[in-house]
C-alpha cells in the first residue's frame, strides 16, 4: 500500500511540474501585460512632452533677444532630445542627438555624401512618427550680434521726452542719455569726447539701479528670418521604456523560471532519492525475516533422509531461497551506497543470462539470447546490482516480444575515445513509441496494465546513480529496441 501511494506521487510529478511552469508563465504574462500598459501610458505622456519640447525648440529661432535665446538653447542642449532642422531646400542646418558624429560634421561643414544619406534616413524615420513643424526665424547665430543695452527707470506703454534713459555699448559705456539728474542731455556722445566725472558717476548709478530693477533691454542686430522645418524623434526615455525595460523584465522572468524549475527538480530528485532508499530498506527488512525462516527449515530438511525426488525438490527450493536472499541483498544495497569492486562486465552479463536461459523453456514462445563479448577493460561495479540491470532488461524484452522467434542480443565493446565500456542491448520486441521514450525511465511509469513501472527506473538509478554511467534508448520501432549502457572503464587494469 505504501509502495503504491509513493508511485502515485511519482506519477503526479509531471502534473505538478507542468502546473508550476504554467503558473510561472501566467504570472509572467500578467506582469508583462501590466508593464506594457504602464509603458504605453508613459510613452504617450513622454510623446506629448516631446511634442511640446519640439514646439519650444522650433520657436527658438524666432526669439529676438539673443541672451534669452542663448539661455533657451542651453536648456535644450541639456536634454536628450533628437532633432534636425532643415532649410527650405531640405538641407540640414542644425541637429542634435543623432549620433555618429553627424552633428559635429554638420557644424564643421564636412558632411560627406554618405553622411547626408544617413541624415536623410534619420529624417524619414522622424517624419514617420511625427509631422515636421514649420518654423520661421534666424536658423544660425552667424550675423546675430548684440550692439548694446537700453536702460530706463520706469515701465510705460511708450517712452517720451520725460522718460529717463541711458543707452550704452556692450561694455556699458554710455553714448546716449536723457533726463539723468543734472546731466545735460546728449543725443549722441561724440567719439573722443570725455564725459565729466560727475556725469559719469550719475550715469553709472542710473545704470546700476536699472539693472537691479531689471529695467533693461538688449539692442541687437538680427539677420533676415528664414523658413525652415523642424524634424524630431522620440526622446531617449521612450526608447529605454519601449525596448530596454521589457527586455530586462523578460531576462528577469526567464532567470526566475530557470531557477524555479531547477530548484523544483532538485527538490523532487532529493525526495525520490529518499523514497528509493526508504522503499529499498523496507523491502529488504520485510523479506529478511521470512527468508531467514525458510533457510532454517531447509537446514532441517537437509538433515532428514528422503527419496532422490525429494532431494531434487530440496535442491531447487534451496536455489530459489538463495535467489530470494540475493534479491533482498540487492534492495539493501540500493537503499545505501553499494560497495564496488573491479569486475569483468562480460562475465556478470553471462551469469545473468545463464539464470534466465534455465527458465526460457517454460515460456510459450521461443526466445534466444545471443551474447557477443569483446575483450574490454574491467569496470568498478557492484556485481549484484549489475546482474539486476541485465535481468530487468531481459524481463522487459520477454514482455515486449510478441513473435515466435524472439531474439535478445547483448554485446560488450570498448569506446576508446571516451574510455568507456559499452553494453549494447537489443531485442526484436514491439518497440517503444517515440513520445513515450522519455517516460520509460520514470518511477511509476509502465505500459503494462498491472506493471509497477520500477524496472527501467531501477536500471537507470543503478547505472547513473551508483556507477557514474549512462543508459539511453538509441533506436526503437516495430523491429525492436536498442539500449546502450556506458560505464567508465578502469583502463589501468586492462
Amino acid at each position: 500500500m505504501y509502495l503504491k501511494s509513493r508511485l502515485q506521487e511519482f506519477r503526479n510529478i509531471g502534473f505538478f511540474r507542468s502546473y508550476f511552469i504554467l503558473g510561472i508563465l501566467c504570472l509572467s504574462i500578467a506582469f508583462l501585460i501590466y508593464s506594457n500598459w504602464v509603458t504605453s501610458r508613459l510613452e504617450r505622456e513622454t510623446a506629448e512632452f516631446s511634442k511640446m519640447l519640439a514646439n519650444f525648440t522650433a520657436q527658438l529661432s524666432s526669439i529676438a533677444d539673443k541672451e534669452t535665446s542663448d539661455a533657451a538653447r542651453a536648456i535644450i542642449d541639456s536634454l536628450e532630445f533628437p532633432f534636425i532642422v532643415t532649410d527650405a531646400n531640405g538641407q540640414p542646418v542644425i541637429a542634435r542627438g543623432i549620433g555618429g558624429g553627424l552633428r559635429e560634421k554638420m557644424q564643421a561643414g564636412t558632411l560627406t555624401s554618405e553622411d547626408r544619406k544617413k541624415i536623410n534616413k534619420i529624417i524619414e524615420k522622424m517624419d514617420k512618427n511625427h509631422k515636421p513643424i514649420t518654423m520661421k526665424g534666424v536658423l544660425t547665430e552667424e550675423g546675430r550680434a548684440i550692439l548694446g543695452y537700453f536702460y530706463f527707470n520706469q515701465i510705460k506703454w511708450s517712452l517720451d521726452e520725460s522718460s529717463s534713459l541711458v543707452v550704452t555699448d556692450i561694455d556699458d559705456r554710455p553714448f546716449l542719455w536723457q533726463n539723468i539728474q543734472e546731466v545735460e542731455a546728449n543725443p549722441f556722445q561724440q567719439k573722443g569726447t570725455e564725459i565729466a566725472d560727475k556725469d559719469r558717476v550719475a550715469l553709472r548709478e542710473f545704470v546700476l539701479k536699472s539693472k537691479r530693477l531689471n529695467y533693461v533691454n538688449t539692442l541687437q542686430f538680427n539677420p533676415t528670418p528664414e523658413t525652415a522645418y523642424f524634424h524630431y524623434g522620440r526622446s531617449g526615455l521612450i526608447h529605454q521604456i519601449r525596448w530596454w525595460i521589457p527586455l530586462a523584465q523578460m531576462i528577469l522572468v526567464a532567470t526566475f523560471n530557470v531557477i524555479g524549475i531547477i530548484s523544483y527538480q532538485k527538490m523532487k530528485h532529493n525526495e525520490q532519492q529518499a523514497v528509493w532508499a526508504g522503499l529499498a530498506k523496507e523491502t529488504a527488512h520485510q523479506l529478511g525475516t521470512p527468508i531467514s525462516s525458510l533457510m532454517g527449515w531447509l537446514e532441517i530438511l537437509q538433515d532428514q533422509e528422503g527419496s532422490k525426488e525429494n532431494k531434487d525438490v530440496y535442491k531447487d527450493m534451496q536455489n530459489d531461497v538463495k535467489r530470494l536472499k540475493s534479491i533482498t541483498d540487492r534492495f539493501g544495497e540500493i537503499g545505501s551506497m553499494p560497495k564496488r569492486v573491479l569486475l569483468d562486465v562480460s562475465e556478470v552479463i553471462h551469469n545473468a543470462v545463464v539464470y534466465f536461459q534455465k527458465r526460457l523453456p517454460n515460456r510459450q514462445k521461443h526466445v534466444e539470447i545471443i551474447e557477443d563479448h569483446q575483450i574490454v577493460p574491467k569496470v568498478e561495479a557492484n556485481e549484484n546490482l549489475m546482474q539486476w540491470v541485465i535481468e530487468n532488461l531481459i524481463r522487459n524484452s520477454l514482455d515486449a516480444i510478441e513473435r515466435d522467434n524472439g531474439k535478445i542480443h547483448i554485446r560488450t565493446q570498448l569506446d576508446p575515445k571516451n574510455k568507456n565500456v559499452m553494453i549494447v542491448y537489443s531485442d526484436n520486441g514491439k518497440g517503444i513509441p517515440r513520445k513515450k521514450r522519455r517516460k520509460v525511465f520514470l518511477p511509476g511509469y509502465s505500459s503494462k496494465k498491472h506493471g509497477w513501472g520500477l524496472g527501467l527506473a531501477i536500471v537507470k538509478r543503478i547505472i547513473e546513480g551508483y556507477h557514474g554511467g549512462n543508459i539511453s534508448i538509441v533506436n526503437s520501432g516495430p523491429e525492436g529496441t536498442t539500449f546502450i549502457i556506458t560505464l567508465p572503464a578502469a583502463i589501468d587494469n586492462n
